[in-house]
Parts: C-alpha cells; structure tokens; sequence
C-alpha cells in the first residue's frame, strides 16, 4: 500500500496522538528491515512497526506472538540508546514521506540525551535512520557512496535530509499562504506548479483538486484569471482542512478498477473498505503479502524447505523401488545362463535362448558381457538380483520412514496455522528443536510452558478437547483423554486430534457435528467434503519410536462431512 505524503500526514497526526510521552520499554528486530517498538502510552501498550523492506510502512499492530529469542548485535545497540526514552512528539518532514519520532532519555547523571528517529518511506529508498546531535548513530539499511553518490548514510556521517527539500508542505499554510505562493512560484502548467511547490501530491489528490477548481491541470498558471486562481487556492485549502480533520483511511477504486487511498470520498471513487485508522489498512496489508518474516514464519520457511527436500529423497527411494521389478528377469536370465552353462559364448554380445523355464518356451535375447564366459554372466545377473533383493526390502522400509516423515513435517506446518499464543508457538519451536528441525536455542524460556494450551470447547452434549499442535495432540490422546472418549482425526488429512467427552449417549446427530469440527480444525477447512475418523479412545495405540502425535487403530467409522466452525471458538 503506498501512501501520497499528504496522506501520512493523518499518519503522522494519528501516531502522535497514540505515542506521545509514551515509554520505549523493549525494541525488537523482526528481520532484516523491520524494527518493533513496545511502548507504553496512555496507560496502554502499543506496538510500533517499522519496515522498510519491500513494502515499506510505520504503523501500529496487534501483539506479535512469535518474537526472535536472541537479539541481532543492531537490536543490542539500538537498546542501550533507545529503551527507556520518553517520545516528545511524532511529525512528518515537510510535507514528505518521511517521519521522525524525536525521543528524550534521562541518563544516569541527570543529562538528557535526545534521538531523532527519521523513518524515510520512499519505496526502494525507504530506511530508517537514527540520529543524535545531526549525526547518524546507526541505521537498518547502510548506503555507500557506490549504492548512492548523492547520498551516504552510515554511523558518523552527517545526517541531511533526501532532495525536493526546497518543496514545502500544504498543511503549514493558511489561505492567504496558499495563494501568495501559487503566484510567486506557478511556473509551467497547473499541475506542475503544484507538485512544484508542495511535496506529497499524488494522482488522485491532485486530481481531486483540479476537479473541484474547475480546471484540468495543463492550464499554464501565468495565465490564469484572478478568479481562477482565487478558486485554485481555494480548493488547496480545503483539502488542507479535510485531512487536518480527517481519520482512518478509505480504500478506493474508480471504473477503471484503479484503486486509491484517501482519508475522504473521492469524486470519481467508490468506496470498496473502510478502515477506522491507517495503522489498520497498513497492517492488513502486510500482513496479506507476509512483508515481514517474524519468527514463525521463519520456521514455516524452514519447514517448508524440510517438506521439499523430504519428498526429493521420497521419490528417489519410489524409482529406486521400480528398478526391482527386473530382480525376477535377471534371476531368470542366470538360471537359463546355467542350464545352458556348456555354451561357447565369450566375445558374443548377447545369446538367444529358449525359455525352459515358462510354459510358452518363448525365446530370450539375453545381454551378455563379451569378455565373461557364460557362466560368469549366470553369476553376474544371480550377484544383480540379490542386490536389487537386498535395495526392495531397505526400500520399502525407507519409504515407509519417508512416508512418516513427511506426514509429520506436514502436520508441525499445518500446526503453525493454528498458534495464536506465544505459548504455542514456543511448543512447535520445542517440538522441531527435539526432532532435529532446527538447532536448540542456547537461550532457555523465560517461562514454563503449560499442558493446557489446547482448545477447550463446550456443547450442549458434553465438551470438546482440541490440540494445536503436536505436543498436544499427544498430550490428550495418550494421556489426558479417558477410554471412553471419542477421538475424531481427519483421515489423510493434517489436522488436530479433537477428543469427545460426552455426558451423553452418543447418536449419529452429535457424531456428525463434531466431525465437521474436526474437519475444520484440518487442512482441509476450505474445502466440501472431508472424510473423518472416529472411535473410542480404549482402541487408539501409538506405535514404538513414532514422531509426536503418530497413532494407529484397529477399529473405526469414516463420515464424509463438510468442515464448520463451532459456534463459540474466537480464532
């Protein structure tokens, strides 16, 4: 989502207002471009994000569950000069995409040390600079001399602002202001003039103030009438005053399916959403394109890489396993070689030989080694099938691994879906830690992970026990669930095991409606039909030395259901 600089205006206005005089209690680098503020502000926590990776924004965000454990050597530096500092104000830079945080912190001695946080969104330019006494202490993205020759940006260096700073802002001037500066400066079209003069317009503000002064913006402003420009400056002024009273953010698209953001209603715009503060739209828009890798996605990102590879290995060990459909024919060919082992046929290429050994008595073109005698090719061809005998039984119990492993790397990944706590995600962390996923952290938890962290849900019939995860899910199956609950699983499906407890006797209605929650808590939630398994806990065992959350049965039903949401599960 790119914002025009008069847009983030209300950004800038609308952080101002949340962060003011607001602590830095914890900064947080998410990924290579992206910074986390916790601030405490108004007796409430606020989370700032600051990214300037592909899709560059500043806003406010819901709480991250899934923070890194071990901080970047930036993150550690950036801490001892940030955390703790009171937020004076938060402001836009003339009129541009570029914002500053101006912090304050009481040092030891009773000084007060003040940092200028300048937050630059201008696409592949975008960065985040932090500055103390007109010289850069540190920034996430370092530009040299070779990357820009107009611009350096790395810790001692002077910091200046980007270029267009002769242009000025529309919100620091009246009416009056407005007009004077449209005759001193109005030079070229209309149009011009105005991107010329005031920095942030773009297309569809700048139309929308042609629109309501009558013109179409290639005018040359010289030649405008008093009147005309009477109106012009008119309608500069009331856009001023729309966004200065302006809030949230509209989200927009004309008839040619072009779409516009605006703080108001545009006049050739339909209005598609409605957002009550920037800081939402922007949020749902990273979001949406996953713009910023938190650590959970990290660990998709890993698991995913772990899937691939698994079903690279599972495909060589199936076409390994096709090669032993020969192991008959080569046993075959050194029998026959043997029967007639007083044949002279060394130097032959191959031999032609009837079959004796089928009822047909078809003849064979059996390939030779020229240089062996016949009945070392016989020993050849045994020493072939015994070793394609040998591959077929590893094989297959490679396969079967194979098969397993994947199946339980699939569900680790389905189960990143589902963690909405901190807690869950720290169990899935743990679980791919144990099985060798990914290297143990060096940092223990601050806390105890719990037992309780699956979904608890109720129905009229009794309650529903949930696992997120795979810990879980082996948790209440083997060890919480009672014998004569009923476990319900999606069948070739990752889902999460949902554990039955009724205080009633089970029917066909209320088996159903709790497997089209089971098929919900699946991976196949978005699809129609999904067949479910059930059956009383007393018949579920799980097999020596499998992964987590791996069963086996010897007595089920299936239902094919269509997955729904319980009514009183808040995701």
């Amino acid at each position: 989502m790119n914002l025009d600089g008069l847009t983030m205006s209300v950004l800038a206005k609308e952080l101002n207002e949340r962060l003011q005089t607001g602590q830095i209690q914890k900064l947080y680098q998410i990924d290579k471009t992206t910074l986390l503020f916790k601030i405490r502000a108004l007796n409430e926590d606020q989370n700032l994000i600051i990214t300037v990776g592909a899709t560059p924004a500043m806003y406010l965000s819901k709480p991250l569950q899934d923070l890194p454990k071990e901080p970047s050597s930036l993150c550690m530096f950036l801490r001892k000069h940030i955390e703790g500092s009171r937020i004076v104000k938060v402001e836009q830079i003339n009129g541009d995409r570029i914002m500053c945080i101006q912090t304050d912190k009481l040092e030891m001695d009773g000084s007060i040390t003040s940092t200028l946080i300048y937050v630059e969104l201008m696409g592949k330019y975008s960065n985040c600079i932090f500055v103390q006494d007109g010289v850069v202490l540190e920034s996430l993205i370092h530009v040299s001399p070779l990357m820009n020759r107009e611009r350096s940006i790395s810790p001692k260096l002077q910091y200046e602002l980007p270029p267009n700073a002769n242009r000025v802002s529309l919100m620091d001037f009246d009416y009056n202001e407005i007009r004077n500066l449209l005759v001193s400066f109005g030079n070229g079209s209309v149009q011009q003039s105005i991107r010329a003069i005031f920095n942030g317009f773009g297309k569809p503000l700048l139309d929308e103030v042609l629109y309501n002064a009558n013109l179409n913006g290639d005018e040359i402003i010289t030649d405008l009438e008093a009147s005309q420009v009477d109106k012009l400056a008119n309608a500069l002024y009331d856009l001023k005053m729309m966004l200065q009273n302006g809030n949230g953010l509209l989200s927009l698209v004309n008839d040619n399916h072009k779409k516009a953001y605006s703080t108001f209603i545009l006049h050739n715009y339909n209005v598609v959403k409605t957002y009550e503060t920037i800081s939402e739209a922007l949020e749902e828009t990273i979001h949406s394109t996953k713009a910023i890798h938190t650590a959970d996605k990290e660990l998709e990102k890993i698991l995913t890489a772990a899937i691939k590879k698994e079903e690279g290995r599972h495909q060589k060990i199936k076409d390994e396993l096709e090669d032993t459909n020969k192991m008959d024919t080569y046993k075959l060919y050194g029998d026959l070689l043997m029967i007639n082992a007083h044949l002279q046929v060394q130097y032959e290429p191959s031999i032609e030989l009837q079959n004796l050994l089928s009822d047909e008595g078809e003849m064979l073109t059996i390939p030779l080694k020229p240089n062996l005698t016949i009945v070392e090719n016989a020993q050849w061809y045994y020493k072939l099938y015994t070793k394609l005998k040998n591959r077929m039984v590893s094989g297959e119990y490679q396969l079967n691994a194979s098969t397993t492993k994947l199946e339980y790397l699939k569900s680790i990944l389905y189960s990143i879906s589902l963690a909405t706590t901190r807690e869950s995600l720290e169990e899935i962390r743990k679980e791919c830690m144990d099985a060798g996923i990914i290297k143990k952290s060096k940092k223990p938890l601050s806390y105890k992970l719990g037992k309780s962290n699956y979904i608890h849900l109720t129905i009229d019939e009794g309650e529903m026990f949930i696992g997120r995860n795979n810990q879980q899910n082996e948790y209440l199956t083997h060890r919480f669930a009672k014998p004569t609950d009923i476990w319900f699983h999606t069948q070739d499906i990752q889902g999460s095991h949902l554990i039955l407890r009724l205080n009633v006797e089970p029917d066909d209605m209320i088996l159903s409606k709790v497997a089209q929650y089971a098929a919900y808590f699946s991976k196949a939630r978005e699809t129609s039909k999904v067949p479910v398994d059930y059956t009383y806990i007393k018949n579920i065992k799980k097999p020596p030395g499998s992964p987590l959350g791996f069963v086996i049965f010897n007595t089920h039903q299936t239902m094919i259901v269509e997955p729904k949401k319980p009514d009183n599960y808040n995701e």
